[in-house]
């Protein structure tokens, strides 16, 4: 079984994605933190998926 909370942070990334190609430098700053984070997040629930 999938971890229902990896599949939304999926969609999350792929929605942050397209807002930061299209993106000023200024708010590109700011998706690229968000997309940290999201990446983090993905990497904690991994962990717990076995």
């Amino acid at each position: 079984l999938r971890n229902p909370y990896t599949d939304v942070l999926n969609l999350l990334q792929v929605e942050l994605l397209k807002r930061w190609q299209g993106a000023a430098k200024g708010d590109q700053d700011l998706l690229r933190h968000a997309l940290f984070l999201s990446i983090n997040g993905v990497a904690a629930a991994m962990q717990s998926t076995g």
